[in-house]
């Protein structure tokens, strides 16, 4: 398969065909990522996000390859090994061969927005079970306040209402706490 047959496949929402090619780089750049300091668990996690990534880059209109697809597909992986060893506080030097050196531009990765999302991940661990419940149901899952009220067994849907609020403003002074303790650090 060529660069353009695999582009052209997940242009036409044929993935599966296109990501079972892509995937026969998977043992060198796995070799690349254990060797950089990584597990084999995170090696595959780190790999499968690229996947996920160059498909999101490809499916762009404007998107342009500028060298050969593995190349562009060995630069994102070679992004996401170096950005967790950021995260785990470790820096190694990554030498790999017949890689496109990426920016964080390139890839669309804003550090500002993953810090955020970061703060946002720890608020929620602090913040009670039914809140988390709560805002599951109505932000990633889509639900009504009518129908998480039935589920949760609240007496109305003002009482869904108003736990809801709750829980937001428990979650909005955790965050404060959380942003306070860290410019004390």
């Amino acid at each position: 398969m060529t660069d353009r047959e695999v582009i052209r496949c997940i242009r036409k929402g044929e993935r599966e065909k296109a990501l079972r090619f892509l995937y026969r780089e998977f043992p060198k750049v796995r070799a690349l990522i254990v060797s950089s300091g990584c597990n084999e668990v995170l090696a595959t996690e780190i790999f499968n996000d690229s996947l996920l990534i160059l498909v999101e880059k490809i499916q762009n209109p404007k998107f342009e390859l500028s060298s050969k697809l593995s190349t562009y597909l060995y630069g994102i992986n070679r992004f996401l090994v170096k950005n967790e060893l950021r995260k785990q506080q470790r820096t190694v030097e990554l030498e790999w061969s017949d890689t496109l050196i990426l920016s964080e531009n390139d890839l669309g990765y804003d550090r500002e927005k993953e810090e955020k999302l970061r703060k946002m991940e720890q608020t929620l661990q602090l913040i009670s079970e039914r809140c988390r419940e709560i805002f599951r149901l109505f932000y990633f899952e889509r639900k009504s306040m009518e129908e998480i009220a039935g589920k949760l067994d609240y007496a109305s849907v003002n009482s869904a209402k108003t736990q809801k609020y709750k829980c937001l403003e428990q979650a909005y002074k955790l965050s404060l706490k959380t942003t306070s303790h860290e410019s004390i650090a």
